[in-house]
């Protein structure tokens, strides 16, 4: 039979939108990347670990070093049975602070548990802080750093198909400090730091969490039909009793509607997050969820809008103009509320175009240009926006 060369083969491959063969590209299951690795950190370069089933065992390992352009850094690292499919990489530690993570956790590997331990350290020189509450000011940005460690346990099962249930327990150790934007004020420049809680001490959490994820998606990470909803339950405990302990419940769910062809797809999302402090406490503002940046209100910079409880619907028509390209339009609406107890009743608006590079598995790289009150904005990112 006819056997294509070496040319007709790579050709062959990027029509078929078929995983390029660089990206396999490592040296003892070490790979080198270059990704985005948080908010306003640019393009970060780096190396994943990435051992599965270590001679020949179940037992994994799993670790992450990234150093970006504007000096952000982080590491992590994973061992145990971790989530994954094949010999794909695991997802990174789940950190909390991210609204769109939630229901990122993988769920289509063949083996029906999970249980290992996971560390992960954050330095980020230049957070943004805008105010707490729907009525914060873009004219107020003012710029803190933020270094986090996280240490942590994690088991789970599929007790279904489809259905996993997980657990988690570990150990949130945070500290702040002057931003190192040359531009940007300091928070107590701003505002009144016994406003801002969280900002004058921050001792160490014990986490806990439960989660349950009921995943239909087709791809987990290039989803043409199904859809996925997820629910979790996070505890923050703050060490020796003080004043920012609190519980958050969490609900995620996303659909994808295949319009009459593969190819066009309606991908929709709903999110609600609310936060319930002991009493007499506050939520941290650096543990408040947000809205803003590439996944959630596109329009809006990263950290824009702060709050103990916030709402987010998301839709998007995208079309496979080639099985390697993908362009959407997309509108973002969503709110958030300073306190548990005020009402979400004023919501923000945008809408954009985006354009996405991907295999038939993956994004690879996304281009997001969304605008709204607040003017335009371009994101440019290596993952889904949902």
């Amino acid at each position: 039979p006819y056997k294509p060369d070496f040319l007709e083969r790579q050709i062959l491959a990027f029509e078929k939108a078929e995983r390029p063969s660089l990206a396999e590209a490592n040296f003892q299951g070490v790979y080198p990347r270059v990704q985005t690795i948080d908010h306003r950190s640019q393009l970060a370069g780096g190396f994943r670990l990435w051992r599965p089933d270590l001679e020949r065992s179940r037992f994994d390992l799993a670790a992450d070093a990234f150093w970006s352009l504007q000096g952000f850094r982080y590491y992590s690292a994973q061992a145990g049975v971790v989530p994954h499919q094949g010999k794909d990489f695991p997802l990174f530690p789940f950190m909390g602070d991210e609204v769109f993570e939630l229901a990122n956790v993988r769920q289509d590997d063949d083996t029906p548990y999970m249980l290992y331990g996971s560390f992960s350290h954050r330095w980020a020189p230049k957070f943004d802080f805008f105010g707490i509450g729907p009525g914060s000011r873009a004219a107020d940005q003012a710029s803190f750093r933020q270094r986090d460690n996280l240490f942590e346990a994690v088991a789970g099962y599929r007790v279904l198909p489809r259905l996993t249930l997980s657990g988690r327990l570990g150990y949130y150790d945070v500290a702040l400090g002057p931003g190192e934007d040359k531009v940007l004020p300091q928070i107590e420049e701003v505002f009144d730091p016994a406003t801002v809680p969280g900002l004058l001490s921050q001792p160490g959490f014990f986490r806990l969490g439960a989660a349950a994820i009921f995943d239909a998606r087709d791809v987990a990470r290039n989803p043409h039909r199904g859809g996925v909803l997820a629910a979790e339950w996070l505890r923050y405990a703050q060490r020796n009793g003080g004043p920012g302990t609190f519980s958050r419940y969490a609900v995620d769910g996303r659909a994808y509607v295949p319009l009459g062809h593969p190819q066009r797809v309606l991908a929709l999302r709903a999110y609600l997050s609310k936060d319930d402090p002991a009493p007499g406490a506050r939520v941290p503002f650096y543990l408040m969820a947000y809205l803003g940046g590439s996944h959630t209100l596109r329009a809006l910079d990263s950290q824009r809008l702060r709050g103990e409880k916030l709402a987010l619907l998301q839709a998007e028509y995208r079309w496979e103009a080639a099985p390697w390209m993908e362009l959407a339009l997309f509108l973002d609406r969503g709110a958030v509320a300073a306190t548990t107890d005020d009402p979400l009743d004023q919501f923000r608006t945008d809408g954009g175009i985006g354009l996405r590079l991907k295999t038939h598995e993956r994004t690879i790289v996304r281009f997001d240009l969304g605008w709204g009150g607040e003017g335009t904005r371009l994101a440019f990112r290596f993952n889904p926006s949902f």
